[in-house]
């Protein structure tokens, strides 16, 4: 299973990409629509209008512990053969994508259906109507029943099939000298059964495994202009609303409401760089239910903010701020907040750090654990070898702390530790071959009674051939 990855990290086969100058992180608790990759977009007339390009891919897993249980492990072989196709668009005033995969799945374990479908697609578009006026879509729909797939922070720690997209609409306009956006997100994620397991495995009094569903939409505008020459001020506003249903725990199930205020100043300091200060103020009413009491939940944050570039190679987009949770039902809770990453681009190697640390409110963008307090550190080495052989390697820890809003407070803790290697080899011109290896070791404090207590340790190893016609 891959590890986990932040902004800023490159993906596990992904040839070192372009140097792009850094972006400021956006403030916290803010949702921001999803944009397509700088690669697309600064593709020139001399790509083709239109581009097809059936693809299929076949690989071959080996795991220790596919359960992922601190005893009684069980070996897995996984096989999964990948019908698919690449489309790029790529006109004057429209450019776009579509990446899919079927992943047809055949798994030797007994406690497995052996058989399954488990497709991704990840697609967008832009179109520019007009010099002032542009309109971005984006989906990414995933089906699987790897726990490390579905929260990229390691809440999901029991194996069990889900579904997940997320869509992003996103509407620009300029008028005059202010910059305004317009937009919609909406996050679906749908989980049940245990994959031929019954038992269940609980984090922070929540289920992890089970029946639920968790559907999430955000509405959302923001404005920005420049004031003097090297200052400009942002302000922003979102609406959210939620709902949870199955049987997912206490205390999260049901509809919520939510409304998040920012805003920002940042000053221009150099053609690559620019220091500010950002804020944001959420209040969110807690799932209602038949049973549950009124209750609304506040977040704040204040954050300094930097961006620092050099064409030569250096990307630095980071912040530090202190936010605070409050509820009418639970106590208070703050904490240092951080979105940070930093990457170097060598000649043959891009090197990368990332640091995440804040309040999620997680029932907006995936399953709903409720609010938690998440850190996570991020590391990875990417390092062309020859023109055809591509190494890399990534580590990734992260923490994460129950609230007590729509959790148990009085849970302990959850870590978990990501590190491995992967090496790309592209053998023709159409054809690749693909090694990764990775080491997981979970912290499990509760006992669940599938999983068991304790720290929970599991190898993979994936080789695969991928073919792009």
């Amino acid at each position: 299973m891959p590890a986990p990855t932040f902004p800023g990290a490159p993906a596990e086969t992904s040839p070192i990409p372009p140097w792009t100058p850094p972006v400021a992180p956006p403030p916290s608790q803010a949702h921001p629509p999803g944009g397509l990759p700088p690669g697309l977009l600064s593709l020139g007339g001399g790509a083709k209008l239109f581009q097809f390009n059936p693809t299929l891919s076949l690989s071959e897993s080996w795991t220790d512990n596919f359960n992922q249980t601190a005893a009684n492990k069980l070996t897995n072989y996984r096989t999964v053969l990948g019908p698919g196709a690449n489309v790029l668009v790529n006109g004057p005033t429209t450019k776009g994508f579509l990446s899919s995969n079927a992943g047809l799945t055949y798994d030797t374990a007994l406690s497995s259906s052996n058989f399954n479908v488990f497709p991704t697609v990840t697609a967008g578009v832009t179109q520019i109507l007009s010099p002032r006026l542009s309109v971005i879509l984006t989906d990414s729909y995933t089906r699987n029943n790897n726990p490390s797939q579905a929260d990229q922070f390691g809440l999901n720690t029991q194996r069990q099939t889900f579904s997940q997209n997320s869509f992003s609409a996103a509407v620009n306009y300029l008028v005059d000298r202010v910059a305004t956006q317009a937009y919609y997100r909406n996050s679906y994620y749908s989980a049940g059964g245990a994959s031929g397991n019954t038992s269940t495995s609980n984090i922070f009094g929540v289920n992890s495994a089970g029946s639920n569903t968790t559907t999430s939409n955000i509405l959302g505008v923001n404005a920005s202009t420049q004031v003097a020459l090297y200052n400009t001020v942002s302000v922003g506003y979102e609406f959210s609303w939620s709902d949870t249903s199955g049987t997912n725990g206490s205390g999260n199930s049901g509809q919520s409401t939510g409304n998040l205020f920012t805003a920002s100043v940042a000053r221009q300091t150099g053609l690559y760089s620019s220091v500010g200060i950002s804020g944001s103020y959420q209040l969110q009413s807690a799932p209602q239910s038949q049973s549950a009491p009124q209750s609304d939940q506040t977040i704040w944050n204040v954050s300094l903010f930097s961006t620092y570039g050099l064409p030569s190679g250096l990307s630095l987009s980071s912040s530090i701020g202190y936010s605070q949770v409050s509820s009418d039902t639970s106590s208070t809770s703050g904490g240092i907040t951080s979105n940070s990453n930093l990457s170097y681009r060598f000649t043959r190697a891009v090197v990368s750090v990332g640091i995440f640390s804040d309040f999620r409110q997680t029932g907006l963008e995936g399953q709903n654990f409720g609010i938690v307090q998440t850190s996570g550190y991020t590391g990875s080495v990417t390092y062309i070898f020859t023109p055809l052989v591509t190494g890399s390697l990534q580590a990734t820890y992260t923490h994460n702390s129950p609230t007590g809003n729509g959790n148990n407070a009085s849970s302990p803790s959850q870590s978990n530790f990501s590190g491995g290697a992967n090496l790309s080899w592209a053998m023709l011109r159409w054809l690749s071959l693909n090694g990764n290896y990775t080491y997981l070791l979970r912290s499990n404090p509760l006992t669940g009674s599938l999983s068991g207590s304790g720290n929970i340790s599991v190898n993979t190893a994936t080789l695969s051939l991928q073919a792009v016609f």
